[in-house]
């Protein structure tokens, strides 16, 4: 499948999922609004582990890795190696992503056929805003068919490819970079959706086009846009409701990262270095009118990241 088929079809399924993102930036369900009953029970099981980080038993879709899961998910010795001295430097990382085989896609149900039976929980999701891997809701850069994706819940993400430029020349001033650092994203759920649906056909301007999907090419470098809102999505895991972004740092920060390996597996390694970092603006929820119908308090089982 060409590079072209391949964002098309991405690009369909997107907007197949439309009505799903609609729901992500809908005005969620805040505490108050929950049954009196089930907002007693949210309290009390919020109360013992501390919403400050994810890591902690309140997150139930997080899933530990086994010590050997860990060290496959390692980049090679050799990249380590020859990418030392970069690493050095404060704000720069390395990764490896796996590709995304649909394992993951719903948190309900644990596939073990084979295709799922070597898979490496959260190796597809990372996010460079905690710099650990993550779930497809809350990553900022995820991996799947060939392709980059960036489209976590209520985040505005933006990605351009710079082509074959080494990761040191390349700066906030450089070429392509302009686009991302004057993009204002919009605070308005209703038009922050519009917006998102624009980038998502592709914004192209001089020689570059901006969008949330792109493909991964070897020694190729990109830059990425993250605009993770401030505010709160509220659901209910068996009878557990909490705020799905609780203890997530949303910030709005510009990257600058390189692919420098494909493996004979399909997983990729990135190279990356912070460019920028300031807050993010938090979402705000338009006034619907009196007769308007209501939308559903909760975010689906599946959201657009899920693609």
């Amino acid at each position: 499948m060409s590079n072209k088929l391949m964002i098309n079809w991405v690009v369909c399924v997107f907007f197949s999922m439309i009505p799903v993102f609609s729901q992500v930036i809908e005005r969620p369900l805040a505490p108050a609004q929950i049954n009196p009953e089930r907002r007693n029970s949210y309290e009390q099981r919020s109360e013992s582990p501390s919403p400050s980080s994810r890591n902690s038993t309140f997150f139930p879709f997080k899933v530990k890795r086994t010590k050997d899961q860990e060290n496959r998910l390692k980049p090679n010795s050799e990249d380590l190696i020859k990418y030392a001295d970069f690493l050095k430097q404060p704000k720069t990382g390395i990764i490896r992503l796996i590709s995304d085989l649909g394992c993951e896609s719903n948190v309900y149900v644990i596939r073990v056929d084979e295709a799922c039976s070597n898979t490496i929980p959260g190796g597809s999701y990372y996010s460079f805003r905690e710099k650990e891997y993550t779930t497809a809701y809350l990553a900022d850069i995820r991996f799947k068919q060939g392709l980059l994706i960036s489209d976590g819940v209520l985040s505005q993400n933006i990605l351009v490819k710079l082509g074959d430029i080494s990761l040191e020349d390349i700066s906030l001033e450089s070429e392509g970079i302009k686009y991302l650092t004057e993009f204002i994203p919009e605070k308005i759920n209703t038009t922050a959706t519009k917006q998102f649906m624009e980038i998502v056909k592709g914004v192209r301007v001089r020689n570059h086009e901006y969008r949330k999907v792109i493909p991964a090419f070897e020694h190729t470098s990109y830059a990425i846009r993250i605009v993770a809102y401030r505010g709160s999505i509220y659901r209910n895991f068996r009878g557990w409701f909490f705020d799905l972004l609780a203890g997530d740092k949303r910030v709005d920060m510009i990257l600058a990262f390189r692919v420098v390996r494909k493996d004979s597996d399909g997983s990729i390694t990135l190279l990356w270095k912070e460019l920028d970092r300031k807050k993010a603006p938090k979402i705000e929820y338009e006034k619907k009118k009196k007769n308007a119908p209501q939308s559903a308090p909760y975010i689906s089982n599946k959201t657009v990241a899920e693609g």
